[in-house]
């Protein structure tokens, strides 16, 4: 569900147009309770409203186990400080691109670098949606998971390792590792501010390819459809992306069966 990590309303709608879309229940309940009071659910209803989706999508629902369940998803999703997160774009400024690439590391380093600069610019979203204005920071990190993720953002092969490169970069002055995991991003105090937009990422899934894209990787092109970042097949085959190509199976398989059944009409027709 990586398409929709960052927008959380979309995530919502799909979950309440088709049902739970991974394991992750008590996460995808609460993203529902927050769409619908956002658009405008009263706190009353929304407690029904979860009641009769976990009846439709739990097999062998019972009310009384699933109670305290329920209870925290409508505490979780009611909270104030913890609205729907819609992200839209991610802008990358030109200081911010030129500083990466011109840093004396090597290109698949430099991947790592841009991946921290964007999860941070993403945690930064986050935090100004839930709280508003906030100052200056570029702490990062806390957990394992956190480094995993920003070691699959950056798409490298497993002969790397995530705890080492931030190991180097500490050596090199680009991060400062402090307690519980936690790292200071010191190269984002060092770019130099700009309101020229070099790019925005508005797709969250292959945020890697829009370094190697901007960099002149002809390997990454863009789907015919939608203009989203896609990798190129080795064949050179590939012209869209996942969703764009299922959906234009559909429509060339509805297309088919409608011209099969036309033959077919006209043959009896015929006979």
């Amino acid at each position: 569900m990586n398409q929709y990590k960052y927008n959380e309303e979309e995530y919502a709608k799909h979950i309440e147009s088709k049902g739970f879309l991974t394991q992750y229940h008590n996460y995808e309940l609460t993203l529902l309770v927050k769409y619908w009071k956002k658009n405008g659910i009263k706190p009353k209803e929304r407690k029904e409203k979860i009641y009769e989706f976990c009846k439709e999508h739990i097999e062998k629902f019972n009310e009384v186990k699933y109670f305290r369940k329920i209870n925290y998803v409508l505490n979780k999703g009611n909270r104030k400080d913890n609205p729907l997160i819609i992200i839209n774009e991610i802008p990358i400024t030109d200081n911010e691109f030129k500083y990466i690439n011109k840093s004396d590391i090597e290109y698949d380093y430099k991947k790592i670098l841009f991946s921290l600069l964007v999860s941070m610019k993403i945690k930064k979203e986050i935090l100004r949606q839930k709280y508003g204005n906030q100052s200056d920071f570029y702490f990062i990190g806390g957990t394992q998971k956190i480094f995993d993720e920003i070691f699959e953002m950056s798409k490298l092969p497993n002969i790397y390792e995530i705890n080492s490169i931030i190991n180097m970069f500490e050596n090199l002055g680009y991060v400062d590792v402090r307690t519980k995991g936690k790292i200071n991003l010191l190269f984002m105090n060092e770019i130099e501010k700009s309101d020229v937009i070099l790019f925005e990422i508005t797709t969250f899934d292959n945020i890697i390819y829009y370094f190697d894209f901007y960099n002149g990787d002809n390997k990454i092109i863009k789907c015919i459809e939608c203009g989203k970042l896609i990798r190129q097949s080795r064949n050179k085959s590939k012209k869209y992306c996942k969703t764009c190509w299922i959906e234009k199976e559909q429509i060339n398989n509805r297309k088919y069966s409608r011209e099969s059944m036309r033959r077919l009409r006209s043959n009896v027709k015929g006979v």
